[in-house]
């Protein structure tokens, strides 16, 4: 085919799956909107903000398995996507990021014009390959390469940089002379798939645990049958939630740190660890010294397609580089016929770690604020949206205290997606994510569940759900508070920490955008509010008023702060550690 750059990206990414586009209308990114918004064959989607085109670009990825594609103009529209992009990055989640630039003469070298920026330089370290496309006659090759590299190995973003000249001038675009990009996938050899079994059947006190390369390379049935085999405590990162089935009798915890005492425990005590598709971020509690020493005689069997990832957080005895499905045949079937070492206390004492932990947080969940005043427990309106979202839903989880307790009791199922941002933490993608999971999931329910601090960040959201008339649902744990920020100001002896917030009524504000608004000050009001909310038929708020309630794992935080971050904290603070 023949046509502009512009034509000959969209062309491509078509031909590749993708389907939805997500940014902001400005000018030099134009032809790339002008061509998405008038093809019936792409949904274009425009944010009252770029960093929510980064949040949906990401969402799209893992709910539908396509390529997200966001885009932003040069200068100011290029830097708002950094947070969306970074978090994708984090999160290794594949993506295609467009920005559009000024004149091809006018940024190399820099003339300084009005909004210029080295965007090559913004992006280079939040994605797996950028580039600029400075002629036409490199476009088809550039955009074909950058499809390829999102979406191999260790998947991430990457980014093509679109001067506006060269996106109007004339290319060619013809798959024969595009040079072929795909790559086998690499596979361990026998010898080293050996030596994990072995290492497997010897061991007395084993765990395995999950991680989102489980989910991405679609290894999850195998994953369930290597637990099955061994009968062996398994828990899941938060990126692999949903890998392990919440019934399962194994499975001791689903969120990594979050996820309770019996991870914690278990990671500690066990004589072999085996991960499979996850680099060992914060949230897993097998992490690097001082605060997670590996304990003596531990062995730690890492799989992971990166081959850069093993061994780079923890230190393992064992790594294999392979895609997390067919390692896992491969690891399967030479188990087949093995004896196995296991202790036979070793399951039952893990399940009661972690039925203790249980314990602990519905007992939580029954306490009554401290003040003893008539608002909500966060723990307890946390148990109750667990019984109300329907099974069927997609439920994102945004960042900071209200993820801690709703991680805690909300469980993802083979039918029940839910979602989060681990890798970067970042506050405020809880409302894109649920508005790009009922856009490309209409027919599902979508709740998201926020903490008053996240849903101020991109709040203005709520007009994109509006002007879409998207029936989301949005729960907001309202405490008035930087609520996971709360507890360092108070070790500090600091009240000018500056966690408290302003209270605001967001029942009254989503009104103002035309969505469907809702307080809520007793638990049980919280059914009939939620049940109302999801009849709306257009975008719902239910603002909860609630008390900061400290989660059973604070303590790990505070762990990390004093150990890593090296806080000055006053003396009394140091027997938590």
């Amino acid at each position: 085919m023949e046509g502009s750059v512009s034509d000959v990206l969209l062309a491509i990414l078509k031909k590749h799956g993708v389907r939805y586009l997500c940014g902001l209308p400005a000018a030099q990114i134009g032809l790339v909107m002008n061509g998405a918004s008038t093809d019936p064959e792409l949904t274009y989607l425009t944010t009252r903000h770029e960093e929510a085109a980064g949040h949906m670009a990401h969402a799209i990825s893992r709910i539908t398995g396509t390529l997200g594609v966001c885009f932003a103009t040069v200068g100011p529209g290029a830097t708002n996507l950094v947070p969306g992009v970074a978090a994708a990055y984090a999160d290794n989640i594949p993506m295609i990021v467009l920005t559009g630039q000024n004149h091809a003469r006018e940024i190399d070298p820099s003339r300084d014009q009005l909004q210029s920026a080295d965007q090559l330089g913004l992006f280079r370290s939040i994605t797996k390959w950028n580039a600029c496309i400075h002629h036409p006659e490199r476009a088809a090759e550039l955009i074909e390469r950058a499809v390829h590299v999102a979406q191999s190995g260790r998947p991430g973003p990457v980014h093509l940089d679109i001067p506006c000249d060269v996106g109007t001038q004339l290319c060619s675009y013809d798959l024969d002379t595009v040079p072929p990009f795909q790559l086998p996938r690499p596979v361990p050899s026998s010898d080293e798939v050996r030596s994990a079994a072995g290492l497997l059947a010897s061991a007395k006190r084993p765990l395995l645990i999950a991680g989102g390369g489980v989910v991405r390379s679609g290894a999850v049935k195998e994953f369930r049958e290597l637990v099955e085999r061994i009968n062996a405590p398994a828990m899941t990162t938060v990126m692999g939630r949903g890998v392990l089935l919440p019934e399962d009798p194994n499975n001791i915890g689903s969120g990594g740190l979050i996820a309770g005492q019996a991870t914690l425990d278990a990671s500690r005590q066990a004589d072999l660890v085996l991960a499979v598709g996850s680099k060992f971020s914060t949230f897993n509690p097998v992490h690097k010294p001082p605060v997670y020493p590996k304990p003596d005689g531990q062995k730690i069997i890492q799989i992971e397609i990166d081959s850069e990832s093993i061994g780079k957080v923890a230190p393992v005895d064992l790594g294999l580089v392979g895609d997390a499905r067919s390692t896992l045949q491969a690891v399967l079937e030479m188990l087949e016929g093995s004896d196995l070492a296991i202790d036979a206390d070793w399951l039952p004492s893990t399940q009661s770690y972690h039925q203790n932990y249980r314990d602990v947080v519905d007992s939580s969940a029954n306490a009554k604020v401290v003040g003893g005043g008539s608002v909500l427990n966060e723990a307890t309106v946390a148990r109750a949206m667990s019984d109300l979202i329907p099974e069927k839903a997609i439920t994102v989880l945004d960042g900071g205290q209200a993820m801690m307790w709703n991680t805690t009791f909300i469980q993802p199922s083979d039918t029940h997606i839910m979602l989060a941002e681990p890798g970067m933490g970042h506050l405020g993608f809880g409302l894109p994510f649920a508005n790009a999971a009922k856009l490309s999931h209409p027919d599902r329910p979508v709740v998201c569940i926020t903490g008053d601090g996240a849903f101020g960040c991109t709040i203005q959201e709520l007009e994109t759900a509006a002007r879409y008339q998207l029936n989301i649902v949005v729960v907001v744990f309202n405490d008035s508070y930087w609520g996971m920020y709360k507890p360092f100001g108070e070790m500090l002896e600091n009240p000018n920490f500056g966690t408290k917030l302003t209270k605001v009524d967001f029942a009254k504000v989503a009104e103002g955008f035309g969505c469907h608004g809702q307080s809520v000050t007793g638990i049980d009001e919280l059914p009939d509010a939620f049940k109302r909310a999801m009849d709306a038929g257009k975008p719902a708020v239910i603002d909860v008023e609630v008390e900061y309630t400290p989660h059973p794992m604070d303590f790990m935080w505070n762990e990390i702060i004093l150990h890593d971050f090296q806080f000055p904290v006053p003396n009394k603070i140091s027997a938590v550690a």
